[in-house]
């Protein structure tokens, strides 16, 4: 698999677990599609480290890419981003991979359905509907189990605004007394709400379980397994 250069241009804590990453990669030869991921791999004292991360970006925009990291102490790239690394800093990426992707001609009606971290694939395919300017009717459904854990909330809000074909549900699993909007898991009622016509694709990505029970639950309200895209993290 082709090997490419880049460069870290930006680090920013976006939440309080979650630093951004962006990444410069001057090659013109690398492509990815809405929601793959890359494995981004790093030299720590002599020892390769590589590790395995969604694109968040849109892929207009392929020389740059975002990656949103969560911090680990058992992962030393991850803890590397979050303590060490420095704008300037050289790392290399894989092409984008795996087939968790949404293609304008696959539907024009997707819910994204993201638990925690898990939502950063979602992301590449929800800014690329605005980005691109595609006519698809994009629902992200989006559960966190805290309200500052929300990435990028401000983006998010700004562009279901400007966008009528862009809609936001955030649920928050353990609300504090200054989340006013939806609280506790992603139910049949909450899904219900987005009122989404028979040929919408689901997308989910987040913990084991969480994809599990949203995969029988969206079964069980008659979406065929069929129309039921999923990328499980463990």
């Amino acid at each position: 698999m082709h090997i490419f250069d880049a460069r870290i241009t930006a680090i920013t804590p976006a939440t309080p677990s979650i630093h951004a990453l962006r990444l410069a990669i001057p090659d013109a030869g690398f492509r990815f599609l809405p929601g793959q991921w890359v494995d981004l791999s790093i030299t720590l004292d002599g020892t390769p480290h590589t590790a395995g991360y969604s694109i968040t970006t849109s892929p207009l925009h392929s020389d740059q890419i975002e990656l949103a990291i969560k911090a680990s102490a058992r992962h030393p790239l991850a803890r590397w981003v979050h303590e060490t690394a420095r704008v300037g800093d050289r790392v290399t990426v894989t092409q984008g991979q795996g087939p968790f992707v949404y293609l304008p001609e696959m539907s024009d009606n997707v819910v994204l359905i993201g638990g925690g971290v898990g939502i950063t694939p979602l992301l590449s395919i929800f800014r690329h509907v605005r980005d691109a300017a595609l006519p698809t009717q994009a629902h992200l459904v989006y559960s966190v189990s805290d309200s500052s854990e929300i990435l990028f909330h401000d983006e998010l809000e700004s562009a279901v605004r400007s966008h009528p074909n862009l809609h936001l549900s955030i649920t928050v699993t353990q609300p504090d007394p200054h989340w006013h909007g939806l609280t506790g898991r992603i139910d049949p009622v909450k899904l219900h709400a987005l009122d989404v016509p028979d040929d919408t694709l689901y997308y989910l990505c987040g913990p084991k379980g969480m994809v599990e029970d949203m995969s029988t639950l969206l079964h069980g309200l008659g979406v065929p397994m069929s129309r039921i895209i999923f990328e499980k993290w463990w």
